[in-house]
């Protein structure tokens, strides 16, 4: 029997073991990151990004967890600052330029 007490504990210590504050990347990473985003748009490769979420209701906006999208690189909207990956199912996931940590090609 668990009382209400350690409950929310436990719900309390999931949510903060996850929880990151926002990467600050260097010119080198973003360049990477361009460099790779290009090849698998040129050869339509799958690539993994690492997106950061933001959990502001927690610890403020800088503080959120890590995410993974797999998928091909459907379109880059210049104006929006958004990529269209098609992932596996073929749903389309929108994800913010400046939420990108890291891409890796698969």
């Amino acid at each position: 029997m668990m009382l209400p007490e350690h409950v929310s504990l436990l719900r309390e210590l999931e949510s903060t073991h996850n929880r990151v504050k926002r990467p600050v990347l260097d010119m080198t990473q973003i360049e990477d990151m361009e460099r790779i985003i290009c090849e698998a748009m040129e050869y339509n490769t799958p690539v993994q990004f690492a997106v950061f979420k933001p959990l502001p209701f927690l610890n403020g906006a800088d503080t959120g967890e890590i995410i993974y999208i797999e998928g091909k690189i459907h379109y880059i909207n210049q104006i929006r600052k958004v990529f269209h990956v098609m992932d596996s199912k073929g749903d389309t996931n929108l994800i913010k330029f400046e939420d990108v940590v890291g891409v890796v090609m698969k």
